[in-house]
């Protein structure tokens, strides 16, 4: 089969003759329709030192994908058939640390993930864990089912706390950020504020607001501007109530805490490229203001995938956020542009890119 392979750090290749994997008891083997490429391919790419304690290479990437189930192991529940279109929860979890015994499965200790540590989905096939298996509503494109991995970490981030009615910050508007933004507006958030330093992303939000005519509801700013903070508390009053920080970058990470009022939330799923951040004036602008900090890691094991499908059936709408579908072979074309942050989310179709 063809797959997108890791073979060495920061070493990738396409290859035709990798086999056709095979599912164990309690697997099942999906037929992949699309996949997304995410910021961490980018990372595992480019041999970014932070992933070199996750993966070891050879290793098959992806892990944001959508197909048909095409072979079942042994042990496996009736509840999915071959041919049913699914998504999957690509976090492996032990189900045996603390956190799994609470049934906090997306914070297991030993997660393995596929696409990372496990063979992943850029390929024409792919093993997962049934019990990890979620299925798809037939009218769902394949386009937006190969994003729900990131849009469930945007669901899980944007949700954490109640939103609706609320003024939201949000610093960073790359992939997850825009859908972060895009999840608290059609959960009736009262304000949105999105600090960004890239004229790009500025002007992707810009376009985003201007495509939903949220004119009333979003304000776009520069987080170059040293006094943007002080510009946010000027036109909330005091501050956000909630505050979700994407970008991982340190400065963010504080405009974050000093932007948000007294008693609010921060939310913080980036990060940051080194082991330690500073907090600015931590007594000051965290525990003497009363905040509450919250850590997001992946999809919480299934509650997000329902909340997020139940949200897609709603009404939200997340396509306009693939800007580019191409042929597995031109993965690296689509890592480029997707690095360089000229797409917004590139997704592939193993079988060839859609007329």
């Amino acid at each position: 089969m063809k797959a997108v392979e890791l073979y060495a750090p920061g070493k990738v290749r396409l290859r035709d003759d990798a086999a056709i994997p095979e599912p164990a008891s309690g697997e099942v083997r999906i037929k992949v329709l699309a996949a997304g490429i995410c910021g961490t391919d980018v990372h595992i790419c480019s041999g970014d030192p932070s992933m070199s304690d996750l993966i070891a290479p050879p290793v098959i990437l992806g892990h944001e994908f959508c197909g048909h189930i095409d072979s079942l192991g042994d042990a496996v529940s009736q509840e999915i058939a071959v041919g049913d279109y699914v998504s999957a929860e690509m976090h492996e979890v032990c189900y045996d640390c603390p956190a799994c015994k609470h049934k906090q499965f997306h914070a297991c200790a030993k997660t393995k993930i596929r696409g990372v540590s496990l063979p992943g989905a850029f390929a024409d096939y792919v093993i997962v864990s049934a019990s990890n298996v979620v299925k798809l509503p037939a009218e769902l494109p394949p386009k937006v089912g190969a994003i729900l991995d990131p849009l469930g970490n945007a669901v899980h981030t944007a949700l954490k706390v109640p939103v609706e009615g609320r003024k939201v910050g949000v610093i960073g508007f790359g992939p997850i950020g825009a859908m972060c933004a895009e999840v608290v507006s059609f959960a009736g958030a009262e304000k949105i504020f999105i600090l960004d330093v890239s004229d790009n992303a500025l002007g992707r939000a810009r376009e985003w607001a201007e495509r939903r005519q949220l004119h009333d509801r979003v304000v776009l700013m520069d987080a170059k501007e040293a006094d943007v903070v002080e510009q946010v508390i000027a036109m909330t009053g005091g501050g956000t109530d909630v505050t979700l920080e994407i970008s991982g970058n340190p400065i963010g990470i504080n405009n974050a805490l000093q932007m948000t009022r007294a008693a609010g939330d921060v939310v913080n799923l980036g990060l940051p490229k080194a082991d330690q951040v500073c907090l600015d004036g931590f007594g000051k602008n965290f525990i003497f203001r009363g905040l509450t900090m919250h850590a997001v890691i992946g999809r919480e094991m299934f509650k997000t995938w329902d909340r997020m499908l139940e949200l897609l059936r709603a009404g939200l709408d997340v396509g306009h956020f693939v800007t580019a579908e191409i042929a597995l072979e031109d993965f690296s074309k689509g890592l480029d542009r997707f690095s360089k942050g000229l797409e917004g989310k590139v997704v592939m179709y193993p079988g060839g890119a859609p007329a």
